[in-house]
Order: C-alpha cells, then structure tokens, then sequence
C-alpha cells in the first residue's frame, strides 16, 4: 500500500537531487540500461543515498571496497567514482541474472579496472578468499536481510581498525518494531541490531531512519574498534 506521504517523499528527493546532485552521464546510463533490460528500479539505492556513500569513502580515503549484493551495479559505479585510480571494489551479488545485467554496468562505465563482480553466495565468496587478502576500509551490505548477522561476523573477519560498515535497509517501514511480523527478513534485523549493541569489535555504531523516492527504511553504520 502507497503510504500517503510517499508523493511528498519523493518530491523532496527530487529537489534534492537539482540542487545538490550532479548529472552524472555514467551512473545515468547505468540506470538506462537497467530500465531497458526490464529490472525494477527500486532496488538500487537512490542518487542522494549513493553520494552519501561516495562523500563516506572520501572523506576516510578508503581504498578497498566490499559490497555484498551487486544488483545492477549502481551503488558499485557511484562508489567507485570516489576512489582513486589504484582503488578496488569487491562486489559480490547472488544471482545470476543480476551479476550479468551488473557487468554489462560495470563494463561501459570505465571503472571495470577496478570493479571485481563475482557471482556466488556471499558468505560462500567470503570465505573462499585467501587467507592474506587484505582488510577493507569500507564495506556495504545491500543483501538478504535475513543474513545481516551472519554477513556481519563475516565481514568483521576482512575490516581493520576504522573500517567502516555500511548496512542498508534495516528499519523496513518501522516493520522490525512491529512484534507481529516474524518474516525472516524482519527477525534476521532485530538480530543485528542486537549484535550491533556493544559488539566486542566494534568501536561505536548507530542506525538513521530515511524517508525517499525508496519509501520508509533506514541505513545502520558502524565503525571497526
């Protein structure tokens, strides 16, 4: 059901977006392209939460990037539009027609230098990578929400110090309050929030409620002790 505050909602992130957000001929060829192919358009991050993410890398000069959950490389591309030329983006998507869509994105965008999209589980990709890969200093998780917990513990096992974790989509509509909903997506939430209060390795973590063109949701982020 459309929430009747979605039409203001979206009216805001458009404004936004004329004022504060460049054109960006690449990123918009990306979502072209994704249209075209006949993929939905909500489940890549808005251009507004994308600069976010690029302005959170820049601002910690992050070099190496791990995504989990590719979709059509969207929020890949933007993130890769703020490294530099010696960066690197691991992005890890589950399935196959979205990885393929993904690197026809990553492909024309002139990042693929730097972009590495493998297809697999994620947890499955995680653990098969060597045992000297070098840590991330940023990391987003844009998955099955259901394996927030798992991808968490995960992760935590390729940050560093000051690595920072970007976890999207974990309010769902004010869902995880809700004591009715036991969906997994919704139960696999309130578990990360519990792990993300006083979690031994982390140093501080906090969560913000958003409100867009993507509907009622929310980003957690947290910082590697």
């Amino acid at each position: 059901m459309l929430n009747p505050d979605q039409n203001t909602w979206t009216a805001v992130d458009q404004y936004i977006e004329q004022h504060l957000i460049p054109e960006n001929p690449i990123l918009q060829k990306a979502l072209d392209h994704t249209a075209e192919r006949g993929f939905p358009g909500h489940l890549h991050v808005a251009p507004n939460q994308g600069a976010f993410l690029a302005m959170l890398i820049q601002m910690n000069q992050c070099k190496r990037i791990l995504e989990l959950g590719t979709f059509a490389a969207y929020s890949t591309i933007y993130m890769a539009q703020a490294l530099a030329e010696d960066g690197y983006i691991l992005t890890i998507e589950g399935r196959d027609t979205h990885i393929a869509l993904a690197q026809e994105n990553i492909n024309t965008s002139g990042y693929s230098q730097i972009i590495d999209a493998r297809l697999g589980r994620a947890m499955d990709v995680l653990r098969e990578l060597p045992t000297d890969t070098p840590p991330f200093d940023f990391i987003f998780i844009d998955a099955d929400k259901q394996s927030y917990p798992e991808y968490l513990e995960l992760c935590l096992s390729f940050s560093h110090s000051g690595t920072i974790i970007v976890m999207d989509n974990v309010i769902r509509a004010a869902e995880i309050i809700n004591p009715d909903n036991q969906k997994p997506s919704i139960t696999g939430l309130r578990e990360l929030f519990q792990l993300l209060d006083h979690h031994p390795k982390l140093a501080t973590c906090t969560a913000l409620q958003t409100v867009g063109c993507k509907g009622y949701d929310g980003f957690a982020i947290a910082i590697v002790k």
